[in-house]
């Protein structure tokens, strides 16, 4: 459920850079109530991070040789994503504690746990639902109710998140 959420994160992140008609149409469908879609109801409340808050703590974040993308923000989720020909990317997203919890527990066993600026964080590899090999790092925030989650495609080490996550002044 976690990675298939994270997968449809994503998946709305690229249709939003990639094809702007697709979201205008999602626009005009009708919402539920607050902006929340069906499935973050799910994943328990939105962070009390903002989007300008977000923006501000990843101002800095840059890697050589990737582009960064605009930031976006869906439920109370937000990401920054940077990408390099070909097919490779960066992600930092600011997502609801819940969720990360939920990667918390997939993980149990692979992952390795340590402290990011006196927050609780964690690394973890592991194979998502279509068998490909995922890497990721979360650091959790409880007075924003979210977990600042890092990953890569395709796979990186664990040293190369942690250059990214440097970056974030959270």
């Amino acid at each position: 459920m976690t990675l298939l959420r994270l997968s449809a994160f994503l998946l709305v992140i690229s249709a939003w850079w990639a094809a702007p008609a697709a979201l205008a149409q999602a626009e005009d469908e009708p919402e539920l109530p607050a902006g929340v879609s069906e499935e973050a109801e799910d994943d328990g409340p939105p962070s009390t991070l903002s989007l300008a808050q977000f923006r501000e703590a990843v101002a800095k974040v840059q890697m050589e040789g990737f582009h960064r993308m605009p930031e976006m923000s869906q439920d109370g989720d937000h990401g920054l994503i940077l990408v390099s020909p070909p097919e490779r990317a960066f992600y930092v997203m600011a997502q609801r504690a819940s969720i990360g919890e939920k990667f918390e527990k997939g993980a149990a066993g692979k992952l390795s746990r340590f402290t990011h600026n006196g927050h609780e964080a964690f690394f973890a590899q592991l194979k998502d639902e279509e068998g490909e090999e995922m890497a990721f790092i979360i650091v959790k925030y409880p007075e924003h109710r979210m977990g600042l989650f890092l990953s890569a495609k395709p796979v990186v080490r664990r040293a190369e998140l942690m250059k990214l996550l440097a970056q974030v002044a959270l």
